[in-house]
């Protein structure tokens, strides 16, 4: 904790004058005025409430570079974990994995919002301290818009905890940089499944055709959740080699896995799942259904015309819905569906 201290104090050195505080190299000042908040908050960091220094670091963040001089403070309580339920600290809730933040993870958030100034210390972070900061570490550096944070999380994908690289993969995912490709697809044959989800979640967004045969040999995946973001990762490939094996998807033991395939195949522009998702529209699970409708309407294929038909009297008010407006979409494209007779 000494060393990464020690790292903050070098860029971080601090010029007072009566009226202001300047943050050397970050061209950041803090008005005086700000100079007691700042203090105050930095202060609350150590309260023995757990909420307390949550909101503490949470305003911190909210003063970006002009928060500098924290970046040491928030540092240390990268590895509290005391739970403070959903607590929404200038992001959206879709920049977290799971329901309940801790302190250390709204720690996280600040450092990041704080910008730049936090990389280095952050990197020290994954070299020296345990499991819980250097997975919140490499939650910030996710985040984080800056360059130097995609080789770290590359490197912290081969941490020796499964916690830590699956948010380094999680991290990874939002960099959209090509030399994620590797690792992440490396990563898909991880020990660790929350490992394996993470790294098919983030190859979607940042994979390049390399990634479509490692996803798409995920759709086998031991773990329904890894198949499932598979799934969803392909669907997100313009690539028609992923067709097949999502048309097999269709039939997986679980139904999240089969919508999800379902949803996928609608966004391929291939007719080889047309007959695959016209049986779909008989699948047990009703949202399953739902997505085979949606995808067919995409489709606009005629073939899939009967079938439709019938799932516009389906006893789930979405299928319904979705059948309805997949027969329009094919009306659109041949007027042989105009003869079909629609009731809801």
């Amino acid at each position: 904790m000494k060393s990464s201290a020690m790292i903050v104090m070098l860029f971080c050195l601090i010029i007072g004058s009566a009226a202001t505080i300047r943050v050397v190299g970050s061209g950041a000042t803090v008005p005086a005025a700000s100079q007691a908040d700042l203090a105050r908050l930095i202060e609350t960091l150590k309260s023995p409430n757990a909420l307390e220094r949550a909101s503490a670091a949470c305003k911190l963040g909210d003063m970006g570079e002009s928060a500098a001089p924290a970046i040491s403070h928030l540092i240390r309580l990268l590895s509290d974990e005391t739970r403070v339920g959903a607590f929404d600290c200038g992001r959206g809730r879709n920049a977290v994995q799971n329901d309940e933040d801790t302190v250390g993870r709204v720690a996280a958030v600040a450092l990041a919002r704080i910008g730049p100034l936090a990389v280095d210390p952050l990197a020290l972070v994954l070299k020296t301290q345990e499991v819980p900061a250097r997975k919140n570490a490499a939650f910030a550096l996710g985040l984080l818009k800056d360059d130097r944070t995609v080789a770290l999380l590359i490197a912290a994908i081969t941490d020796s905890a499964g916690h830590v690289r699956a948010q380094a993969a999680w991290g990874l995912g939002l960099k959209h940089d090509s030399r994620a490709v590797e690792p992440l697809i490396n990563a898909l044959k991880d020990a660790e499944w929350e490992v394996r989800e993470q790294a098919a979640w983030a190859s979607g967004l940042v994979g390049n055709r390399d990634s479509v045969g490692p996803l798409s040999a995920a759709l086998k995946d031991s773990h329904a959740r890894v198949r499932s973001q598979a799934a969803w990762a392909l669907g997100l490939k313009g690539n028609k080699d992923a067709v097949e094996p999502l048309m097999v998807a269709l039939k997986d033991s679980d139904a999240h896995v089969r919508s999800q395939a379902a949803w996928a195949l609608g966004l391929k522009g291939d007719s080889r799942a047309v007959e695959s998702l016209v049986e779909a529209l008989k699948d047990t699970d009703g949202h399953t259904r739902s997505e085979a409708a949606w995808a067919l309407g995409l489709k606009g294929d005629y073939r899939a015309v009967e079938a439709l038909s019938a799932a516009t009297k389906d006893d789930n008010n979405n299928v319904r819905k979705q059948a309805t407006w997949a027969l329009g979409m094919i009306l659109m494209r041949d007027r042989r569906a105009a003869n079909v007779n629609i009731k809801i």
